[in-house]
Formats: structure tokens, sequence, C-alpha cells
């Protein structure tokens, strides 16, 4: 049986090349339900999140058989993923912050 990492290349390439990581753990209180069913997809500006979604739809159900539950995706935007996370986004691949190419 799959694990939920081994569907990280799979939803890379779905999104289009985009950083893609299930949730970390809490570095603090304020954990929420659900966490362990989270996806963060990086530079995703709001213009181009409901196709990242349409994207995805296919293999939701998957996915949540393997996760245990309605998987939750958290899209950070470009300027977002550049601000918080530019470690993350540097060490995906060495990717840039560029836009993406559809």
């Amino acid at each position: 049986m799959k694990g939920r990492e081994d569907f990280l290349p799979r939803l890379i390439a779905l999104v289009g090349g985009r950083p893609v990581r299930w949730a970390a753990p809490p570095q603090t209180n304020g954990d929420y339900d659900g966490r362990d069913r989270t996806l963060e997809v990086f530079n995703a500006d709001a213009g181009e999140q409901r196709d990242l979604l349409r994207r995805l739809r296919p293999i939701r159900s998957e996915l949540g058989l393997i996760v245990g539950g309605a998987v939750i995706v958290i899209f950070h935007t470009r300027s977002e993923s550049a601000r918080l996370y530019a470690d993350f986004i540097a060490s995906h691949h060495g990717a840039p912050l560029r836009a993406v190419a559809e």
C-alpha cells in the first residue's frame, strides 16, 4: 500500500511543478483537526487556485483513503511562499521563485 509521501511526485506534476508538502507537525499550541491530512501547495496565487483544485480532483478520493479522510489543501501565494517558506522553496529541487509556466 502506498503512503502519502509516495504521492508527492504525482502531486507536484499535477500542480505544474510547484513545491508541495504534507503539513509539518505543529511547533506550538493551536493545532487543528486534520493537520495530518493537510497538503500545502506553494507558489499558487489566488487566480490559479481553483484550477489547481480541479487538477487534484481525480486523485482526492485515493488520497483520502491513504490519509484517513478528506484532504485539506492550503495554498500559499508566491509572495507568501517567498516571505515565509524561502528555505523550503529553495530546497524543492532548487526551484527558483518564479512564475510557473502552465
